[in-house]
C-alpha cells in the first residue's frame, strides 16, 4: 500500500507546538475552494467546496487541543484569554477586507453596492450565513466558526474537560445536531452539517490528549494510513454527487469530515511521505496565508478579469491566476497586518493568564505559583 509511517510517542505529540503538515492541509483546502469558485465546470468533479469542511475539522481539533493543553499546564482555562486570541486572529483582517470590499463596491457603480448595504447588518454581527448574495458571501464560514468558538469552549469549561466528560459533550452536541436535521427541518442559522466537522475535530483532540486513548488512534498513524485515506478522500471528491444523492448532502458531508478527522493523526503523528509533503515549506507558506486568501479570493479574481478581459479567462486560467494574485496580496496582508496583530493578541492573552494565575494559585502551589513539596502538577 505504500510507505509505512513511524508514529511518534505521546510525549513527542504533547511537546509539538506546530503541526506543519496541517498547514499543508490548509493549503490544499484553500486551493479546493478556489477550484470550486473559479475553475469552471472542468473542476466541479472534485467538489472543491468541501474544502471549507476540512477547515472546520482543523479548527475544532486545534482550538480544543490548545484548550486542553492550557488546562494541563495551568490547571484551568481562561476563556477571556481564549477570546482575545480568537478575536485578534480573525476580526481585524476580516474588518479590513470588509471595508476594502465596501469601498470597491461603492465605486463599481453596479449592483454590488446595494448588495453590500443589505448584507452589512449581518456582516457586522457575524451572522454572515443569513445574508443574501453579496461580494463577501463566502464569509458565511466565518460566521459558523465564530459561533462554535463562542459555544464550544464554554461547554468544555461548564461540563468538564476530562476524557469522559469531553467525549460526552461531543456526543451530546452531535445528537442535538442530528435532531435538528430530522424530518428535513431546516434552521438557516444552524445547519447541522456545518458543525459536525468541528465536533469531529474536537473529539479527536480529546482522544489524543490522554495517553491511554492516544494509543487508540495509533492505527491511523502507521501502515500507510495516510496514503489510504488520501486515496479515499480523492474518491469522495470525485464521486461526491453520487454519494450525496444516495445518503443526502448532510450525511455525505459528515462522512467527508470524519475522513478528514481520521487523516489528521497520520499527518501530525507519523513520518509518512504524505505528511512530509504537506509539511513542505511551499505548502506551509500557503497554509499560513490561507485565511487571508480565503477573504480576498473574489477581489483577486476580479482583478485578473479586469486586467485580462475576454472569454479566454475562464476555467484553469482564471483559477491559477486568481490563486497567484490572492497569494501575493495575502502575503503582504499576512506580513504587515495579520501576523503582527495576531502576535500582539497572543502577548495580551498571555498577560491575562499570568495575571489570573498570580491571583489564584494552582492547587498544591504557593502564592507565587511554585510547587509545594510532594505535589506533582503534571496530569500524566
Amino acid at each position: 500500500m505504500g510507505e509505512r509511517g513511524t508514529a511518534i510517542s505521546f510525549e513527542d505529540f504533547q511537546g509539538t507546538r506546530n503541526f506543519a503538515a496541517l498547514d499543508g492541509l490548509r493549503a490544499v483546502s484553500v486551493f479546493l475552494v478556489f477550484s470550486d469558485h473559479f475553475g469552471g465546470i472542468g473542476w466541479t468533479r472534485f467538489s472543491g467546496w468541501l474544502g471549507v469542511h476540512a477547515f472546520f475539522v482543523l479548527s475544532g481539533f486545534l482550538i480544543t487541543t490548545l484548550l486542553l493543553r492550557e488546562r494541563d499546564t495551568t490547571g484551568g482555562v481562561s476563556l477571556k484569554a481564549f477570546y482575545i486570541r480568537r478575536t485578534t486572529r480573525l476580526l481585524p483582517l476580516y474588518l479590513l477586507v470588509l471595508l476594502a470590499v465596501l469601498g470597491l463596491s461603492h465605486g463599481a457603480q453596479n449592483g454590488t453596492w446595494e448588495q453590500m448595504k443589505a448584507a452589512m447588518p449581518y456582516y457586522l454581527t457575524l451572522l454572515n450565513e443569513l445574508a443574501d448574495m453579496a461580494p463577501l458571501h463566502m464569509t458565511w464560514t466565518l460566521g459558523v466558526e465564530w459561533k462554535y468558538y463562542l459555544v464550544w469552549p464554554t461547554l468544555l469549561v461548564v461540563f468538564g474537560m476530562t476524557l469522559r466528560s469531553g467525549l460526552a459533550t461531543v456526543g451530546f452536541c452531535l445528537a442535538a445536531l442530528a435532531m435538528i436535521g430530522i424530518g428535513d427541518f431546516q434552521w438557516k442559522l444552524l445547519l447541522p452539517q456545518n458543525y459536525v466537522g468541528m465536533l469531529f475535530g474536537s473529539g479527536l483532540a480529546i482522544l489524543m490528549n490522554t495517553r491511554r486513548t492516544f494509543g487508540w488512534v495509533r492505527c491511523l498513524m502507521t501502515h500507510g494510513a495516510a496514503i489510504a485515506l488520501v486515496l479515499a478522500l480523492l474518491v469522495v471528491h470525485r464521486r461526491f454527487p453520487l454519494i450525496a444523492g444516495r445518503i443526502g448532502d448532510a450525511s455525505a458531508i459528515a462522512v467527508y469530515s470524519l475522513l478528514i478527522a481520521m487523516l489528521i493523526p497520520a499527518l501530525i503523528a507519523a513520518r509518512t511521505w504524505v505528511a512530509r509533503a504537506l509539511a513542505s515549506k511551499p505548502l506551509a507558506f500557503v497554509g499560513h496565508r490561507s485565511y487571508a486568501m480565503y477573504l480576498v479570493q473574489y477581489t483577486a479574481a476580479h482583478a485578473v478579469i479586469a486586467v485580462l478581459p475576454g472569454p479566454t479567462i475562464v476555467g484553469g486560467t482564471l483559477l491559477f491566476l486568481s490563486f497567484a494574485v490572492a497569494l501575493v496580496l495575502s502575503d503582504q496582508l499576512y506580513r504587515w497586518f495579520e501576523k503582527p496583530i495576531t502576535d500582539w493578541g497572543h502577548r495580551w492573552a498571555k498577560a491575562v493568564k499570568l495575571a489570573a494565575l498570580s491571583k489564584t494559585p494552582l492547587p498544591g502551589c504557593d502564592a507565587a505559583g511554585a510547587l509545594q513539596p510532594g505535589h506533582n502538577r503534571s496530569p500524566l
